[in-house]
C-alpha cells in the first residue's frame, strides 16, 4: 500500500473499492502501531484508511449519518491529538489530506441539513446552554454530532497557531444545535475554551507602538517577533511568503510548523 494516498487517486488504489466507510474504520482499528512524541510507526497507513473512509462516505449522493461516521470522525479526531506535538516538529504529509477531508464532510453534511444553525454572539455569555435535542431525524442528529467533533477538531488544531481561527472554529462548534450522540461535553468544553480564547485574543491585539526600522528583505520587521513553531523571540525573522505574517526564527522551524500552517489557507 502507498505511503500516503492522495485524494483524487485514493479510490483507484484502495483495496477497500466498493467497500464502506464500516470497513475503513474496522482495518483503522486493526493496525498494530507505535506512537511517542519523536516517532510514530504504521501511522501513516491509519491515516490512509482514514481518508478512505471520507472518501467513501462522500460517494453517495447525500451524506448518510450514522453510528459509523460518526464513530470514523471521533476516532480520526483522537489520531490528529495524538500527533498534534509531532507535527511541530516534523513534516506529517497526511496531516493536511486529512484535514481537508474533515472539512469537506463537515461542508457538504450543512449544505445538505434541513436544519439552522443557532447565532452565537460573542463575547459568549454564561447563559444556561440549550438542551433541546429534537431533530427531524436520526440523520439530522448524527449529522450534527459529526459536525460538532469536527469544529471542536479543527478548533484544537489551531488552539495554538491562530487564535482567531481557534475561536471561530469554537463558535461554529457551539452554534450547532445539540445532539443526543455523545457531542454535548465537546459544546461545554468549547464554550468555556471561547471565554479563554477571546480574552487572550483581546490581550494580544492590543495596539503596539510602530518599528520605527524598515522591515528585513524577507518582508518581516525587526521588531522583536515570536516564532510560530518553537515560540523564541528575535529581531528580523523572515516571514511565511503566502501569508506574509507568520514569522520564523530557521527554516527548519519554518518546515516543522508546515503541515499545521497550512491549514489555515483551508476555509
Amino acid at each position: 500500500m502507498p505511503s500516503i494516498l492522495l485524494p483524487n487517486k485514493a479510490l483507484q488504489k484502495s483495496p477497500l473499492q466498493g467497500e464502506s466507510v464500516q470497513s475503513a474504520v474496522q482495518l483503522a482499528s486493526s493496525i498494530q502501531y507505535h506512537h511517542d512524541s519523536i516517532k510514530c510507526d504504521n501511522c501513516d497507513k491509519i491515516a490512509n484508511y482514514y481518508i478512505l473512509g471520507f472518501h467513501l462516505a462522500k460517494q453517495q449522493p447525500m451524506i448518510v449519518c450514522n453510528a459509523l461516521l460518526l464513530t470514523l470522525v471521533q476516532q480520526t479526531s483522537k489520531f490528529f491529538q495524538r500527533h498534534l506535538d509531532m507535527s511541530r516538529t516534523r513534516r506529517l504529509p497526511w496531516m493536511s489530506v486529512l484535514i481537508n477531508e474533515m472539512r469537506e464532510l463537515g461542508k457538504r453534511i450543512k449544505d445538505e441539513s434541513l436544519e439552522v444553525d443557532r447565532l452565537v454572539l460573542l463575547p459568549i455569555s454564561d447563559q444556561e446552554e440549550e438542551t433541546d435535542i429534537t431533530s427531524y431525524s436520526l440523520n439530522e442528529a448524527y449529522g450534527r454530532a459529526i459536525r460538532i467533533t469536527l469544529y471542536h477538531c479543527r478548533a484544537s488544531l489551531y488552539e495554538d497557531v491562530d487564535l482567531s481561527k481557534s475561536i471561530s472554529y469554537y463558535r461554529k462548534c457551539v452554534s450547532v444545535r445539540p445532539s443526543q450522540f455523545e457531542s454535548q461535553k465537546l459544546q461545554h468544553a468549547a464554550r468555556v475554551a471561547l471565554q479563554h480564547l477571546i480574552a487572550d485574543y483581546t490581550h494580544d491585539q492590543r495596539p503596539r507602538l510602530p518599528s520605527r526600522t524598515s522591515s528585513v528583505s524577507s518582508g518581516a520587521s525587526s521588531s522583536s517577533m515570536s516564532c510560530g513553531n518553537c515560540g523564541i523571540e528575535k529581531r528580523g525573522m523572515p516571514v511565511c511568503s503566502r501569508c506574509k505574517s507568520q514569522s520564523y526564527c530557521s527554516i527548519r522551524c519554518l518546515k516543522a510548523h508546515k503541515p499545521i500552517h497550512e491549514c489555515q489557507f483551508v476555509v
